[in-house]
């Protein structure tokens, strides 16, 4: 069995595929000829008896190169940019749900960064104030409060796995109906997205995590930023497509709504002059939320998890 690995970035260091991670690789599957690529070219020109590919991106032209190509596994959460449709259906592709647990410690960062008043804080100290007098009307804590995760798939299922032990109640909102997890309490709830509108109005922390799709397109815009309560806080790590940019910085420039993380934008990278920028309560981040020194590391454990569970079917 030929793995054939293009997993280059040229900002990100952390994303890689490093010598470390194909002796672990090789370690954990030693019957696998293992072959890093550098360059797209060496890649492509290599697939002729390929049989799984480890890559960002597969193009569809190269599929010709590649006769008995079994496998096309991707370390991202989102395949927006690719299409299955584009391949034949001999071959299967994966994408990743490692990142769920890297993503949930991002999102739980910022709810208690906003929830204890640490973001506001760190303001006015830049400020070289000493609002002590202030910080009950800019603090709270997580217990008691909502939780609504719009997108409950893998990713969201971490983050209210990582936020329950917190005292939160929890609403995950999902295209179809499914049972409740087993960690869920009797408060907490499953509903589909026809009743979205209907929760807005009483949700503390409201987290995004949708893929980019025509039926995610600002599926949070004016009339349901309006719908939130002022003392909520809006958080997006899924696309930058599924909030309404225009809308919301309305919302927060007149603080209807008390704060938003962002880590996903309409348009990467984000412009130096854009209006975000420059909003009350908001905190950016530049499409980093699942980024950490082991990414690839869990990469690999989650694909040999799966690798030996399809060789032995």
């Amino acid at each position: 069995m030929k793995l054939s690995v293009l997993i280059r970035s040229s900002a990100i260091e952390a994303l890689n595929f490093s010598k470390e991670n194909k002796k672990k690789l090789e370690d954990l599957l030693p019957d696998i000829d293992v072959i890093v690529h550098n360059t797209p070219k060496s890649f492509r020109d290599d697939l002729s008896d390929v049989d799984i590919a480890l890559v960002w991106n597969f193009k569809p032209s190269w599929i010709k190169r590649a006769p008995i190509l079994k496998w096309i596994a991707v370390p991202s959460a989102g395949t927006d940019y690719m299409s299955k449709d584009d391949y034949p259906e001999r071959i299967k592709f994966t994408n990743s749900t490692f990142h769920g647990k890297i993503m949930a410690e991002t999102v739980l960062g910022a709810m208690l960064g906003f929830s204890r008043g640490l973001f506001w804080n760190i303001k006015n100290f830049n400020e070289f104030q000493w609002p002590r007098n202030q910080i009950d009307n800019y603090s709270t804590t997580l217990k008691g409060s909502h939780l609504a995760i719009l997108g409950y798939g893998h990713i969201g299922r971490y983050i209210a796995e990582l936020a329950k032990p917190f005292g939160v109640r929890i609403t995950g909102i999902k295209r179809t109906m499914t049972k409740k997890p087993s960690f869920f309490e009797e408060n907490d709830k499953i509903i589909t997205i026809e009743s979205l509108d209907s929760i807005l109005p009483y949700v503390d922390h409201l987290v995004v995590v949708l893929p980019r799709t025509e039926s995610t397109n600002n599926i949070i815009e004016k009339e349901r930023l309006n719908l939130l309560p002022k003392k909520a806080y809006l958080y997006n790590i899924g696309r930058g497509n599924a909030i309404n940019e225009a809308a919301l910085i309305d919302s927060l420039n007149q603080e209807k709504i008390s704060g938003a993380y962002l880590d996903v934008f309409e348009n990467e990278p984000l412009a130096d002059d854009s209006p975000l920028r420059k909003c009350p309560n908001i905190v950016l981040t530049p499409h980093s939320s699942a980024i950490a020194p082991n990414f690839l590391n869990l990469f690999i454990d989650e694909f040999v998890e799966r690798y030996k569970k399809w060789i032995a079917t």
